[in-house]
C-alpha cells in the first residue's frame, strides 16, 4: 500500500430474490458519485453484526427489506480516490433473501436500483471482483447454455470473512 492510500473495511449485501419461476434475479445500484452498477455497501455499524449491517446498506440504498445470512461468501476489493487520496476498500459480502422493496427509502433520489438477471447482473457490474465473486457464489443459476469465459481476478476471496 502506498504512502497516500488508506484501507477500509466495508460489508456489502447481495440482494438475492427467487422468482415464480424459481429464478434467481439480483438487485443492483448505481454508487452514488460515479453511478457505476454495483451492490448495496458500507461501513460497519456500531451496535449491528455484519451481516445486519450489510442489511440495512440494502434497506438505505435500495429500499430492500429482507433477511442477511450471517455467513460472508467471500470478499471482493476496489479503490477509490477521494480528495486526493486513494482509498483501499475490501468489502465482505453477505446474501440478502428480498421479501419486498419499499416505495420509498433514504437514497432513492440518489441511486437506481435494477432488478435483473443474474448474466445482466454480471454484465453490468463494473468490478471484476464483484462480479466473480457473484458467478461463483450463484452459477448453479445462470441460464445461459454457453460457458462464460472464466473470471478470476487474483484478488477476490471467496473464503469465509
Amino acid at each position: 500500500m502506498r504512502a497516500r492510500e488508506q484501507q477500509l473495511r466495508q460489508v456489502g449485501a447481495l440482494p438475492l430474490l427467487v422468482n415464480q419461476d424459481g429464478g434467481v434475479e439480483v438487485y443492483v445500484v448505481t454508487a452514488r458519485g460515479s453511478g457505476r452498477w454495483i451492490i448495496p455497501k458500507g461501513n460497519l455499524i456500531p451496535g449491528l453484526a455484519p451481516h445486519e449491517a450489510a442489511a440495512q446498506e440494502a434497506l438505505e440504498e435500495a429500499g430492500l427489506v429482507g433477511m442477511a445470512e450471517p455467513h460472508c461468501i467471500g470478499t471482493f476489493e476496489f479503490s477509490r480516490r477521494r480528495r486526493g487520496r486513494e482509498t483501499h476498500c475490501l468489502v465482505d459480502v453477505y446474501p440478502l433473501t428480498v421479501k419486498l422493496q419499499l416505495r420509498k427509502w433514504a437514497e432513492a433520489s440518489q441511486r437506481s436500483v435494477l432488478r435483473c438477471t443474474l448474466e445482466t447482473a454480471l454484465s453490468l457490474v463494473d468490478s471484476s471482483s464483484l462480479a466473480f465473486l457473484i458467478e461463483q457464489h450463484l452459477s448453479p443459476h445462470l441460464q445461459s447454455e454457453h460457458p462464460r469465459q472464466a473470471r478470476q481476478p487474483s484478488f477476490t476471496s471467496l473464503h469465509a470473512c
